[in-house]
């Protein structure tokens, strides 16, 4: 009784751990409308928190508080600025060439909507540690995956809803090896932080974070493997990871990627080619739809032709590596300045809160072969846990 009164100690607290329940459940909660529209009931609590949210706001704000923010913007954001106009501009233009969509308008409604909630997040407190309720439901996801993996090796009849075929892969609640092994990145990330639970056993934590290696490992994701090790080496940097838990995290690594069952297949054989040859399709594609100014451009974010590429559940739609679809949505113009913002916001966070920081340069470097920043799920856990403002003072 203890733990729910803390779970739903108010209302604010409570809708938060909603969300973290529904979270954890990932496509398990999914609601398809049509082939290429669904939402997921996660989005539901998201939209009355933001509700809330805004009616408290709305009887704080005056005029004159307006313009403070407007002029803090413009003084502190002007890059930021720079960009959202750059790509507006582009969004405006592919309107006008009728490329478009209501899809189109659902992605950006979504993106806003989400980007929206995860800074509401960081100006808020709630009963308990909001990183710990992102470690834990990381935890949770890890383990709803280990099920799957012992209880439903085979979930090759997922094929019959649209979703990918995979025999003897971890794809948890997500049903996707990549994305899953990259949500399972993070949380060993989360993990890696002394202040989570910091009255727990320091044993239990390593266990723990031993756990999320054989899953991540299980999912036979090779951008996921890349992605665990570029972490490891930036928390060895960061004096976060000694180097014989290292060594220990490498070893079990390595056992469990001999031990785990390989029946045969293109999923489980690390030397496959196929994806690599789908993923040169799919850049092929993503950049030969641009001609003449569109190379400075672009052609809109979500523009249509973007947003065809893939027609499956399975699928975010987008071309795979995030850069393409940046350079499609907003040309080199739009992509170069979206490093100088990137370069200003890494400069930033690198000193405030290093561990964070790491896991998003991780997810970038995961973004390149699979556009994993902009999956629902990992954009929603990357960014709704990063620290509070008051609590970056803090550290």
């Amino acid at each position: 009784m203890k733990i729910v009164r803390r779970l739903f100690h108010d209302p604010q607290t409570a809708l938060f751990s909603i969300f973290l329940g529904l979270f954890s459940l990932g496509q398990l909660q999914r609601i398809q409308l049509t082939q290429q529209i669904a939402f997921y009931l996660h989005d539901l609590v998201i939209i009355i928190f933001l509700m809330i949210n805004l009616f408290k706001i709305k009887n704080k704000l005056n005029l004159k508080k307006i313009n403070l923010f407007l002029k803090k913007i413009k003084k502190k954001y002007a890059l930021e600025l720079a960009w959202i106009i750059w790509l507006t501009g582009g969004i405006l233009a592919g309107w006008l060439a009728q490329r478009f969509t209501l899809q189109s308008s659902l992605y950006l409604i979504r993106i806003i909507v989400y980007a929206s909630f995860v800074f509401s997040l960081l100006k808020l407190q709630f009963f308990y540690s909001k990183q710990e309720g992102w470690a834990f439901i990381g935890l949770l996801m890890a383990v709803w995956g280990i099920f799957q993996y012992l209880l439903i090796p085979d979930t090759r009849f997922l094929t019959v809803f649209g979703w990918d075929n995979h025999y003897f892969r971890l794809i948890g609640t997500l049903f996707d090896p990549a994305f899953m092994g990259m949500l399972l990145i993070l949380g060993f990330g989360w993990w890696q932080s002394p202040q989570i639970f910091p009255f727990m056993a320091n044993k239990w934590k390593k266990f723990i974070q031993l756990i999320f290696v054989v899953t991540i490992v299980a999912t036979f994701s090779r951008a996921s493997y890349f992605a665990l090790f570029l972490l490891l080496g930036m928390l060895l940097i960061l004096k976060q990871i000694k180097v014989k838990s290292l060594i220990i995290i490498l070893a079990i690594f390595t056992a469990t990627l001999f031990l785990l069952p390989k029946p045969g297949g293109e999923g489980v054989n690390l030397a496959r080619t196929s994806t690599t040859e789908a993923r040169t399709r799919n850049v092929q594609e993503g950049l030969g739809s641009l001609q003449g100014w569109e190379l400075l451009w672009g052609r809109g974010l979500f523009n249509e032709k973007s947003t065809q590429i893939y027609q499956t559940p399975d699928h975010a739609q987008l071309p795979d590596s995030l850069p393409v679809m940046l350079i499609n949505a907003s040309g080199l113009g739009g992509l170069i300045l979206a490093s100088l913002v990137l370069y200003k916001w890494l400069s930033k966070w690198w000193r405030a809160d290093p561990i964070w920081t790491s896991l998003l340069i991780t997810t970038l470097v995961h973004s390149l072969f699979n556009n994993t920043f902009l999956q629902p799920f990992i954009f929603l856990a990357l960014w709704g846990s990063k620290k509070n403002n008051h609590a970056l003072k803090k550290s």
